[in-house]
């Protein structure tokens, strides 16, 4: 399949998810398919700076096209849709594959460009039932579904520290965006502070420092009630063994699809604080993590946290769950590619 090449479109070089599993996909993929990631800016240029590298994008996609039988843009986020769609439109031999995440729309230009334009791809996938089932796919099954979960995992949990001795209470990994949930981010660790045992330690990891919530002047403001730490940019190995020292990983994303981090945190042995938004609700005991409502309630039983700790039952759950509903995404691909051929 190494005559099959496939750029796989994406904003920028950030912490995110869908950027992270690209760089792991482009690793197990290594001689099994031409697979490259191209990114269209910088997480930090200006707006001029980004309008120029959207039509060089455009115009450097369109040249290489040219050259190759068989091209596949696999296109990620709004920018790279609207990019993917005009390559589409002006060259010849280009199979365009929309790739969606998200389980719901985060403003009407998110709703037009995810639920109008990426359907001018020859094929839409996602990234998880749950987003296929929210975006009114007209095909909602596995042969449609890319989750980031990759082989090399093979589902065992990560070398990890007692669980009782980690330094951080709690831990967060995502993008500085509404999307991740970093507007409700503030709320959470006053009401964390209120009842936690002792003064709570909180560790974020994300790509940018201001960009929704600003993270320094967050520190400060909460400095009486907590511990908030932050770290930017960091690795896909640096951000495990932050899971490994952390106790309680949460996510208050209300738009999330697959997370991988709430799977790496789960293989890290963290207790799970998420929303009920998601693959998650599938695969992880309800009876067995602690639910944040659509009401924002966050207050939290952390007897019942302390007690169950890492949580090997969920462990199990997940494993079963996996290992019977989700390809891994290198196979996934392979298969979406191949029907292309």
């Amino acid at each position: 399949m190494q005559d099959i090449k496939i750029i796989h479109l994406i904003h920028a070089d950030t912490v995110g998810g869908v950027e992270i599993g690209a760089k792991l996909a482009q690793k197990e993929l290594d001689g099994k398919l031409d697979y490259k990631i191209k990114f269209i800016f910088r997480p930090h240029d200006n707006f001029i700076i980004k309008i120029i590298k959207f039509f060089k994008t455009i115009k450097i996609i369109i040249n290489e096209n040219k050259a190759e039988k068989n091209y596949i843009i696999l296109s990620s986020l709004w920018m790279s849709h609207i990019i993917s769609l005009i390559v589409k439109y002006l060259s010849k031999n280009v199979t365009w594959i929309s790739f969606l995440h998200n389980t719901r729309y985060t403003n009407i230009i998110s709703y037009l460009i995810n639920t109008k334009i990426t359907r001018l791809a020859d094929k839409q996938v996602f990234d998880s039932y749950s987003t296929a089932k929210a975006y009114n796919a007209k095909s909602v099954n596995n042969e449609r579904i890319i989750n980031y979960f990759f082989n090399k995992y093979n589902l065992k949990k990560f070398d990890i520290k007692d669980w009782s001795n980690r330094e951080f209470d709690f831990i967060t990994v995502g993008t500085n965006t509404k999307q991740k949930g970093f507007l409700e981010l503030e709320k959470f660790c006053r009401c964390i502070s209120e009842k936690y045992f002792s003064r709570p330690k909180i560790m974020v990891i994300t790509n940018n420092s201001n960009k929704i919530i600003d993270l320094e002047k967050l520190k400060k403001k909460l400095h009486l009630i907590c511990d908030v730490n932050y770290e930017l940019n960091l690795t896909n190995e640096a951000v495990l063994k932050m899971m490994t020292n952390s106790k309680i990983y949460f996510c208050l994303s209300r738009y999330e699809g697959f997370g991988i981090t709430i799977v790496e945190a789960l293989l890290s042995g963290c207790f799970l604080i998420t929303t009920n938004v998601g693959e998650q609700q599938y695969y992880l005991d309800q009876n067995r993590r602690l639910i944040l409502n659509k009401s924002n309630n966050y207050n939290l039983d952390y007897k019942y946290i302390n007690e169950n700790g890492p949580l090997d039952k969920n462990f199990k759950n997940a494993k079963k769950f996996l290992y019977q509903n989700v390809n891994s995404y290198t196979e996934s691909l392979k298969r979406i590619v191949l029907e292309n051929k």
